[in-house]
């Protein structure tokens, strides 16, 4: 360990073995995200006081209660001056660390002892996890998941037990007589301002809600479809900043400051996009229900010009699926727009 960790430790790299505090190996872990938490006591979300807290961020997101355990699982917390924090180049400061299910370091973000946790230091670390697919030497759903819930807790949890609410750090069963249910329904959240179809809309969002759920719950915007919520189908594909991107794998607030489009901006007033209507002259969809994120990866793929053979666009084209199996005359779509003269 102490070879591996003479310089500080960057993304990318393979972390050497070392004993977990619940006297297993890190090696022994492998098949499964890790995250290392250096951390004071009041950090930690496994410890009675906080598990019922650390339960109510996690609740409502992605897979629910299933996922609450294996993130709980997931996460391994270690004292700030121990030995460990020092080979890792992080005593006395708040640190975590996550390994990928093969060993390497994919994610960190590190608080001096006196330092306020910073939104945009945690969203631009999260930011480096979620451009890749996971063929491409990016990361699991799981691990992606393990971070952003990770986060989530950074930017919840007290500081230190000094500044954490009384109420908050008392056992459940105390708590339950003398306060009402822990406030994160209502608290929590950050002003988040996202620029939609070219109209900036500001929004109070919790730091874990993706940007898929802000589109549809938060601004109405109900074109936007939650099929798989898992990445795989393709339903949810909007634009950010002009490039296909599925909405349900990025969380709102990393997307501040990009230009976000949805089915609905694609049409001008009355006259609809040159995709939209040539998917309804080529009866392009059946059911409808994958069609806008359909449109909104073909109107891409058309921009990118790569794609002109039917191999190409199906391949172009294969992230996004149609139950309803309307593949051909989506191709057929595709070439007439590619064949024409109207600008996309």
């Amino acid at each position: 360990m102490s070879a591996l960790l003479s310089a500080p430790l960057q993304i990318g790299d393979v972390i050497a073995d070392c004993s977990l505090p619940d006297g297993s190996r890190l090696s022994q872990l492998r098949g499964r995200p890790v995250i290392l938490a250096f951390a004071p006591e009041a950090w930690n979300p496994a410890h009675t006081y906080q598990s019922e807290l650390f339960a109510q961020i996690l609740k409502d997101f992605d897979e629910g209660a299933t996922f609450i355990e294996a993130c709980t699982d997931d996460w391994h917390n270690f004292d700030t001056e121990s030995d460990l924090a020092a080979r890792f180049g992080v005593s006395g400061k708040r640190a975590l660390f996550l390994i990928d299910e093969v060993g390497i370091l994919r994610w960190k973000i590190e608080v001096g002892s006196n330092e306020i946790i910073s939104l945009g230091e945690v969203i631009t670390a999260l930011e480096t996890l979620k451009a890749k697919p996971q063929n491409a030497g990016g990361i699991s759903r799981r691990a992606f998941l393990s971070a952003s819930l990770a986060a989530a807790a950074v930017l919840s949890l007290p500081l230190s037990s000094a500044q954490a609410d009384p109420q908050m750090l008392k056992p459940a069963v105390a708590r339950e007589q003398t306060a009402p249910p822990a406030p994160y329904e209502t608290a929590g959240t950050i002003p988040v301002t996202l620029r939609v179809n070219g109209q900036p809309r500001k929004l109070q969002l919790e730091p874990r809600v993706a940007l898929l759920d802000a589109l549809r719950e938060y601004l109405h915007l109900m074109g936007t479809k939650k099929g798989c919520d898992h990445g795989q189908c393709g339903a949810c594909t909007v634009h950010v900043n002009g490039e296909r991107q599925l909405s349900c794998l990025t969380l709102a607030v990393m997307n501040q400051g990009k230009e976000i489009t949805t089915i609905e901006g694609l049409a001008s007033g009355e006259n609809l996009h040159p995709v939209q209507a040539a998917f309804i002259k080529n009866d392009a969809f059946q059911c409808g229900y994958c069609t806008p994120g359909q449109i909104m990866s073909a109107v891409a793929l058309i921009k990118e010009g790569r794609a002109r053979t039917d191999a190409e666009i199906r391949e172009a084209m294969s992230g996004n699926l149609c139950r309803c199996a309307a593949y051909p005359n989506i191709i057929a779509a595709i070439k007439e727009v590619q064949g024409g003269v109207r600008a996309v």
